[in-house]
């Protein structure tokens, strides 16, 4: 099989992007011909792979880029967010020429989008499968219902903006899904929300994101991250949905009851850093530690020292930090709508309504006796090994690629005409 690819894919970055270099580095070793193309400055090459089976083609339009550079004007504000959607779409036009100019020297049985939703149109006769991160409109449904939280620290202005930007992505996105021959995301739980917004179900399908074990497992390090305490760890980036409102609220509770716990925080704020005020005014500073960013490579000591791993999120389609923790032998706790949880068994620890009561009860059984939770440790090691193992996701997308290709070239049968016989 020969495939174009498209999105994000770097072996350090964490996330989904580390994921799916994951997936890319499974499927070469399968023999799968992959010709990768990106916005250069998007994909550091270093990170890229030497497979002989692997061509990689970064774009970039220096004097668009040099221009925005050189005007101040164009940086920031509002004119800074269109000029920057306005040089991505010129690359996207530089970038779908070149999959079509290649494509017509070496044909593609497929074009791979990863991370997000089709970004161009692929060659005429060339089946598109897109993986997205989730489905088009749970992310502003979930900002909606903590719009009290929004206006408060950030203001009402941001409010707005936001409401606006994603009425305009729900379209763009949708708009662009409906192009795709395959959609594939990370949970039934997307799987349901995207069919909901009018996609055949035949043609969604949902798989975990995969775990690099190699990175990824029990740590011989077991010292307590912070020594006589039940350590709580938040990881990722910090915004609305990701509800740190809702995380000290109930970690405050859950200090009213035992003061034996601590809340370790790394996480970067993204479009509303005026959250930074709820960690600045939590009234029990000695019980927590934030931490902005900490390297890639730290991360698996870390989870797994922490007694248990939070992900108080809303509309979270796969939560890697989840799937990572379970990797390392952490427990987790999550709510309601949150993906992962179907994939985690007894080694989640859920809260059924988003209160800091809920939240606080779930933090609270995630404490269990120390042979109860060793127990759990070793079900989360299992389940992780189960369920997130890099070879059996890759299996999975290559059935869907293969279908895509299937019905593609059965497509293209019925649509061509029969060749009349010439008469003698």
């Amino acid at each position: 099989m020969r495939i174009a690819g498209y999105g994000l894919a770097e072996e350090h970055a964490g996330s989904v992007a580390s994921a799916n270099y994951v997936l890319l580095e499974k499927l070469l070793a399968r023999g799968v011909r992959i010709d990768f193309f990106a916005k250069a400055d998007f994909v550091q090459e270093d990170h890229l792979f030497t497979h002989t089976n692997f061509f990689y083609d970064g774009t970039l339009l220096d004097p668009a880029v040099d221009l925005q550079a050189c005007a101040p004007f164009l940086q920031n504000g509002v004119v800074g967010r269109f000029t920057d959607e306005a040089i991505y779409r010129l690359h996207l036009r530089v970038i779908k020429s070149k999959v079509w100019r290649w494509h017509t020297l070496h044909p593609y049985d497929a074009l791979l989008f990863l991370g997000l939703e089709p970004q161009f149109e692929g060659p005429p006769g060339v089946p598109v499968v897109t993986w997205v991160q989730g489905p088009p409109q749970t992310e502003w449904e979930a900002i909606s219902r903590v719009q009290e939280v929004v206006t408060q620290t950030s203001g009402r202005w941001l409010y707005e903006k936001l409401r606006l930007f994603y009425a305009v992505k729900r379209l763009r996105v949708l708009q662009a899904l409906q192009s795709a021959d395959e959609i594939i995301c990370g949970s039934t739980w997307s799987r349901r929300h995207i069919i909901a917004e009018g996609l055949p179900p035949s043609q969604v399908h949902a798989l975990p994101y995969p775990v690099d074990f190699d990175v990824f497992h029990p740590s011989p390090d077991d010292a307590p991250l912070h020594p006589g305490r039940k350590t709580l760890l938040w990881l990722g980036r910090i915004d609305p949905r990701k509800r740190l409102d809702l995380m000290l609220d109930g970690f405050e509770r859950l200090l009213r009851r035992r003061q034996d716990v601590h809340l370790h925080i790394v996480g970067w704020f993204s479009y509303a850093p005026e959250l930074r005020d709820l960690l600045d005014r939590f009234p029990y500073p000695d019980h927590l530690t934030y931490e902005e960013r900490r390297p890639r490579e730290d991360m698996p000591v870390l989870l797994s020292r922490a007694d248990a791993l939070v992900q108080p999120s809303e509309a979270e389609n796969f939560g890697s930090a989840v799937a990572e923790a379970l990797s390392c032998g952490t427990p987790v706790v999550v709510g309601p709508t949150n993906g992962t949880a179907e994939y985690c068994g007894p080694a989640a620890f859920r809260f059924d309504h988003y209160t800091p009561a809920a939240l606080a009860e779930a933090m609270q059984r995630a404490f269990a006796s120390s042979s109860a939770h060793d127990e759990v440790k070793d079900q989360a090691v299992s389940i992780a090994r189960a369920t997130f193992a890099p070879e059996r996701v890759t299996d999975q997308l290559l059935n869907v690629l293969q279908k895509a290709v299937d019905e593609g070239q059965r497509a293209t049968a019925v649509s061509t005409p029969p060749i009349a016989p010439r008469a003698v």
